[in-house]
């Protein structure tokens, strides 16, 4: 199999495996809530917190859904530039999350993770879908 005939399976396991770490931190925030308060805090610093890693987490989760939608749909799956730069960006999303989940960080690695590794590969393919289904000449 060439190199760019694997990219196809290659980038389905990657947005798999980070879907299923952002799932599982979404399932379990508790400890990584935890983490970003001092040993003292009142309810509201730890509803702040929660809303705050929620917000990183559930725009994570949207900006996946987003590229999964390309990529099922089959504007970007045959995308080698797309599929590089999401292969790219959530395998690094994925090791990191799971380095995140064992180590038990703050909140605040989450939104970085968010800005790095969510939006870039999502922005490219809105762009990638605007400019593809944009451009289809209507037959009448």
């Amino acid at each position: 199999m060439s190199p760019r005939g694997s990219l196809v399976p290659a980038r389905f396991l990657v947005l798999t495996a980070h879907l299923v770490v952002l799932v599982l931190l979404v399932w379990g925030p508790e400890p990584h809530v935890l983490a970003s308060l001092p040993l003292e805090f009142s309810a509201q610093e730890h509803e702040r917190a929660e809303r705050l890693l929620g917000g990183a987490l559930w725009g994570s989760l949207g900006l996946l859904g987003v590229e999964l939608v390309g990529f099922f749909s089959g504007v970007s799956m045959f995308h080698a530039g797309q599929g590089l730069l999401s292969l790219g960006a959530h395998a690094a999303a994925t090791l990191t999350l799971t380095l995140a989940v064992l180590e038990r960080w703050d909140s605040s690695c989450f939104w970085l993770l968010f800005g790095l590794c969510s939006v870039p590969p999502a922005v490219t393919e809105l762009l990638l879908m605007v400019s593809v289904l944009g451009c289809r000449r209507r037959r009448f």
